[in-house]
């Protein structure tokens, strides 16, 4: 799915959970849960869709018409320290409002 197709989804009511996420400092991706599958925006041609900062993703989603999206930055922690297989992943989440008040 592209932006274009997301923007249509929201005109016609229907509210995909997006998740924006921060991969490295300088590169973010927007995902959209439908059902239990979490699945890339890309662009027309088919790649993956990347931003070179959390402000450039939330714009575009904010004037394709979304009003919420979760921030998502996973830690690096379990790589550099270790941590048990089966443990929780280390993430900070954030539910965050991209329309503004008037």
């Amino acid at each position: 799915m592209d932006l274009q197709a997301l923007s249509q989804m929201l005109s016609s009511g229907f509210q995909p959970q997006v998740e924006v996420h921060a991969v490295d400092p300088s590169i973010y991706l927007i995902y959209c849960k439908i059902g239990e599958q979490l699945k890339p925006l890309l662009r027309r041609d088919g790649s993956i869709l990347k931003y070179r900062s959390r402000s450039a993703a939330t714009r575009d989603l904010r004037e394709a018409g979304l009003k919420t999206a979760e921030f998502v930055h996973r830690s690096a922690f379990e790589e550099m320290i270790g941590v048990a297989e089966n443990a929780q992943p280390t993430e900070h989440r954030e539910r965050i409002k991209l329309t503004t008040t008037s």
